[in-house]
């Protein structure tokens, strides 16, 4: 069968994330960047290994160099716990001292870095700090970028170097962030004033607070962009600038911009008019009429400023450059440090945090904050950052923040499945838009994502960009929340979010938790609905594309309880020719749930694929497994916690739409159980 070359046989093994072990003379081998799991709930205190400060429950790892380079390895955004994490040199118990040790470099997270010879053995101990409990977590390993080594021009906020507070009108404040550039690339950065080759700069403002019990982390506040027109070169981040006439950020060199400067009105431009994917902009900037203290600075509403003790503010400053964006280090080039506020005006306090975006702040205020990256193929950047809290009484708490750091495609919808999970207070923020910075000057809409919850999906969405080009997209530098109460506690499961610009992929998705009753969601549907059907051939909501003997399409459903140590969980097709089927499973939805134009219908199931089983349709329908058939938990080679994607094949050999005569069924997302 044709297919045959299309949906290989891939054993897929399991994670196979180590957990840690209480000793160091065996430590659990990982390899590669990870995310790696560490669990060390159980964990002994230990007195192995000396860590820079006071260490207890630890657990052991061992990570071989792949490469002659600068290491970081962190927990940053990825611990429900206060880590301590140290590094030494060897493949057991340590020796002597760590060659890198860290408590708190991201809130209650830790970050080192080492400088790693390839081939050499190093051993991590990751424990709690003094006498707080265990915990899970992962911690990952990236290359870091030391001054002058990253490849091309690579702009960062070196620090948010002061804040200008200005007088309320009108229910509106503002502020402006002062930011100090520097160039960790190997090349002059360009900084042209009278054109488009220089940076723009921008600023947000971030509160965290808690509401009925749970943590929020929102935006309340954003600035219009001021265009960049003279470097300096002075050496905050590196000692060795080679300084420039001004036209361009040297190589080391840092450029410092005050606060009062960011909030120069009459030099603010739209962000509109900026892609920060690829940097690209117009200049002259448009100048839409204004007035007032707070206009094009970075706006709030004074409301929005809350006094009561445990609130936190955060300022976050960003660059976009076209020669760093054209280079790939523009996913660097945000940071944030923390203010506070009397109410009426803001001081900062605390350390910039570099190259770290406002959202990655929202873990140093609380614990259980797990972020992730969703970076759309050929654009830029989201970070999906969530927490659910058990409220007591059955109810549990979903909060999700997604941050388009530079995606010029924007965000136009969020789904979470929800199964039949019983939803309550489901809410959404966003940010104010304001003096015009929408397209033909006039503001983008402020109008409230709306809400629907069809077929155990519970989705977000604004108008589509052929509906209103100043629809209420999530565009870069911006956050949005989205939240609700649910009555079954969290599974692993995956969000969905929907891109507001045309192209491909539509959608992408992003590893989070979801109301644990969310087992198996139908998606990928042949009504309209995503990826159209290849000869308009619809089906009825629900099923895969019409074939040629049910203009309603085919169907799969589920049955029985998918789970590895009580597994019952089947796959159960309707409405197909009476002809072979093809059942399979997948890792990913295909284009982020859209599906893919395959055959007379849609791929829905993609990533690694393993073919289940080959059925024989009688009365237009069939079922895997069956007696005699290897379980799917086996047969899939399934691990409690895989989210798997499956989908029928089936053959319709008349003659109804395309030469390939064949067809697909709806698809569906299954969260394996232990």
């Amino acid at each position: 069968m044709r297919i045959l070359g299309l949906l290989p046989l891939l054993l897929l093994a399991g994670p196979g994330f180590a957990q840690g072990t209480d000793t160091c003379t065996s430590p659990t081998l990982v390899a590669g960047n990870g995310p790696h799991a560490f669990d060390n709930t159980a964990a002994a205190a230990g007195t192995q290994g000396t860590p820079c400060v006071g260490a207890t429950r630890d657990v052991w790892f061992r990570w071989t160099a792949p490469s002659t380079a600068t290491y970081t390895v962190d927990t940053c955004g990825q611990a429900s716990i206060d880590t301590v994490m140290a590094v030494y040199a060897g493949s057991s118990c340590p020796g002597g001292a760590p060659i890198a040790c860290n408590d708190d470099s991201c809130g209650l997270q830790s970050s080192v870095s080492f400088a790693a010879t390839s081939g050499t053995s190093y051993v991590i101990q990751l424990a709690s700090y003094g006498g707080s409990a265990g915990g899970t977590g992962t911690f990952t390993f990236s290359l870091a970028v030391p001054c002058g080594t990253a490849t091309g021009p690579d702009v960062i906020v070196g620090d948010v170097n002061g804040v200008s507070n200005y007088v309320a009108a009108g229910g509106i404040d503002a502020i402006s962030l002062g930011t100090t550039s520097c160039n960790l690339g190997d090349v002059w950065l360009n900084w042209f004033a009278g054109s488009n080759q220089h940076p723009v700069i921008g600023g947000n403002l971030y509160r965290y607070r808690v509401v009925a019990g749970s943590g929020r982390f929102e935006q309340i506040g954003q600035s219009w962009l001021k265009h960049g027109f003279y470097a300096l070169s002075g050496n905050l981040c590196c000692a060795s600038c080679v300084a420039t006439d001004g036209t361009h950020l040297g190589v080391g060199c840092s450029d410092p911009y005050t606060s009062d400067r960011n909030g120069s009105q009459s030099g603010l431009g739209p962000r509109r008019e900026v892609n920060a994917s690829t940097g690209a902009f117009t200049y002259p900037p448009a100048n839409p009429s204004w007035s007032g203290g707070t206009a094009r600075r970075l706006q709030f509403l004074a409301s929005d400023v809350d006094t009561s003790a445990g609130v936190r503010y955060f300022g976050e400053s960003q660059y976009v450059t076209p020669d760093d964006a054209l280079a790939g280090n523009n996913n660097n080039n945000a940071s944030y440090r923390e203010l506070t506020t009397n109410g009426a005006d803001f001081t900062l306090i605390g350390p910039t945090q570099r190259t770290k975006s406002g959202i990655e702040a929202w873990s140093s205020c609380e614990s259980g904050v797990t972020l992730v990256n969703a970076q759309v193929s050929g654009d830029g950047l989201f970070h999906v950052a969530y927490k659910v809290t058990n409220l007591g009484g059955g109810q549990y708490h979903y909060e999700y923040a997604v941050h388009n750091l530079n995606s010029h495609r924007s965000g136009g919808s969020f789904s979470i499945p929800v199964g039949s999970a019983t939803i309550t207070n489901i809410g959404f923020r966003d940010v104010d838009y304001k003096d015009g910075d929408g397209e033909g000057n006039v503001s983008y809409s402020g109008t409230d994502w709306t809400t629907s919850n069809v077929g155990g999906v519970l989705t977000w969405a604004t108008q589509t960009q052929a509906a209103n080009s100043n629809a209420n997209a999530l565009r870069w530098g911006t956050t949005y929340n989205f939240r609700f109460d649910a009555d079954v506690a969290p599974v692993a499961g995956a969000a969905t979010l929907g891109l507001w610009r045309t192209g491909s992929p539509s959608a992408i998705n992003a590893n989070v938790d979801v109301p644990g009753s969310a087992t198996s969601i139908a998606y990928c549907f042949g009504d309209g609905t995503g990826t159209a059907c290849p000869c308009a051939n619809n089906g009825l909501a629900g099923n895969g594309c019409a074939n040629s003997v049910n203009a309603n399409g085919a169907n799969l459903a589920v049955a029985g309880t998918a789970s590895i140590s009580a597994d019952t969980f089947a796959l159960i097709g309707t409405g197909m020719p009476n002809s072979s089927a093809l059942y399979f499973q997948g890792t990913t939805q295909a284009s982020g749930g859209a599906g893919t134009a395959f055959g007379d219908g849609k791929r829905c199931a993609a990533g690694s694929i393993i073919r289940l089983g080959t059925k024989n349709n009688a009365g237009g329908g069939s079922q895997y497994p069956i007696a005699g058939d290897q379980s799917i938990s086996i047969r899939g080679a399934n691990a409690a916690g895989n989210v798997r994607t499956y989908q029928c094949w089936y053959r319709n050999a008349a003659a109804f739409c395309t030469v390939d005569t064949f067809n697909l069924t709806n698809g569906r997302q299954v969260t394996w159980a232990p």
